[in-house]
């Protein structure tokens, strides 16, 4: 096994969705046929199956069956998404369509903290949106530029973004963005279910088959 691809593999196991922005060498050896097919042998020996949301997005790994374990496992992801992030994209999508932009976000996409942060300052309702979110970790006094510092924060601890270089206060979506807006589709569908303790099937993420 070639070091790239065994350093791919560690990447996949550990969690992390492969795109051309996160890890872009990793990207390229798995949209080629023979690392791809070698890939997904090897993780099925595991009960995983190597998983991509579209033709052009991140590769992830999912358990092939979605044992308790699993379920439960999902259950806690839904949770942590409703508990940070459920209410920030809304958020960020406004203060992108109030900057004459398209509100939804794409992987490759560049968040500028310092243009959102114009944005919010001239717009009084989007400061209120911004000022009326709980984030944890954030002190109730915090202004709507520490706020919204959070946001973008929150983007890159969770992998859904990666900041770029240079201290320049920016930061670059990754392929796990569509994984995110795939998992608010499901707790906007099943909030009930999310907030207590039934488990959320694997199926229910609606995951295409491999």
């Amino acid at each position: 096994m070639s070091s790239k691809l065994a350093s791919t593999l560690k990447a996949l196991l550990a969690g992390e969705f492969i795109c051309p922005v996160a890890y872009p060498a990793s990207y390229d050896l798995l949209i080629e046929e023979e690392h791809r097919g070698a890939t997904e042998a090897w993780v099925e020996q595991l009960g995983l199956r190597l998983v991509r949301l579209s033709d052009e997005g991140a590769f992830f790994l999912a358990p092939e069956v979605a044992d308790t374990e699993a379920r439960t496992a999902v259950r806690e992801s839904l949770r942590n998404v409703r508990a940070t992030l459920w209410p920030v994209v809304p958020v960020l999508e406004a203060i992108r369509q109030a900057q004459g932009q398209d509100a939804h976000l794409q992987p490759g996409l560049t968040l500028w903290e310092s243009e959102l942060a114009e944005r919010v300052r001239l717009t009084p309702a989007l400061e209120q949106q911004v000022m009326d979110l709980a984030l944890p970790s954030t002190r109730l006094d915090a202004s709507s530029n520490e706020r919204l510092s959070n946001m973008l924060k929150f983007l890159v601890k969770d992998r859904y973004a990666v900041e770029l270089p240079n201290d320049s206060r920016g930061i670059k979506l990754t392929g796990k963005i569509e994984f995110l807006y795939a998992v608010l589709e499901v707790i906007a569908e099943n909030t009930e279910l999310i907030s207590d303790a039934n488990v959320v099937d694997q199926e229910q993420m609606r995951l295409p088959e491999t």
